[in-house]
């Protein structure tokens, strides 16, 4: 009887062991989250986000941000379209703390404070007017082209503090200005310096999902060089 008892409660232990093992290796979901601060933006996010259709989508208004929702996806993006909007604490720490790729968009990146200097190796300068947008060339990857979108109407400046921690994937020149990043990368945090979803943001786009998008993504085209 007792040999019969302890048989039946190996074989519970076992099955529940066996189902904690389960769980723990269920593959994560596979997810895109946008945090989003006003609708400016937001449609165009909308139709370029719909491409990757083996993901979930997640749309969530910046005031209605909990702490801990950027760890459920393994791409997101924060998108602040509103100049000097105030962005809620818990976002900003969840932004630095995160173990997921994200992709800080756009304004108010001058909210990290020194952690932007210490975690991105970047220093604000100001912002500008970009007053017309066919006058701003994007170099990438080794070419160039002529910025296809609009974006926002004012654009952040930076300049790298850190070289081992930033990686300046793409810059932009405005106007005639100096060469200025416009997308950088510190390991899983990347900052672009615009909501915009023209060739960069689209040929960058399905490298950091991890995904194939559902239709071609467009290619940058060379044009005159940053001489």
């Amino acid at each position: 009887m007792k040999r019969l008892i302890f048989s039946g409660i190996f074989l519970l232990i076992t099955a529940a062991t066996y189902a904690v093992v389960q769980v723990s290796q269920k593959p994560q979901e596979k997810c895109i989250t946008v945090v989003y601060d006003s609708s400016r933006k937001l449609e165009d996010a909308l139709k370029v986000f719909e491409q990757f259709r083996e993901f979930k989508r997640i749309f969530v208004e910046m005031n209605g941000y909990s702490s801990g929702q950027l760890e459920r996806c393994q791409a997101n993006f924060i998108m602040n379209t509103e100049f000097d909007n105030r962005v809620p604490k818990r976002l900003i720490e969840d932004f630095l703390s995160s173990r997921q790729n994200v992709v800080w968009m756009g304004y108010n990146i001058w909210s990290l404070g020194e952690q932007l200097n210490s975690k991105l190796g970047l220093r604000y300068m100001g912002s500008f007017s970009k007053v017309s947008f066919d006058r701003c060339i994007f170099f990438y990857h080794g070419r160039s082209t002529h910025c296809s979108h609009p974006g926002l109407s004012m654009h952040p400046e930076t300049i790298p503090t850190n070289e081992t921690k930033v990686e300046i994937m793409a810059e932009t020149r405005i106007r005639g200005r100096e060469l200025t990043p416009y997308l950088v990368r510190s390991k899983n945090l990347y900052y672009l310096a615009d909501v915009n979803f023209g060739n960069v943001f689209q040929d960058f786009l399905s490298e950091f999902v991890g995904a194939s998008p559902g239709k071609k993504i467009l290619r940058v085209q060379t044009v005159a060089g940053p001489g």
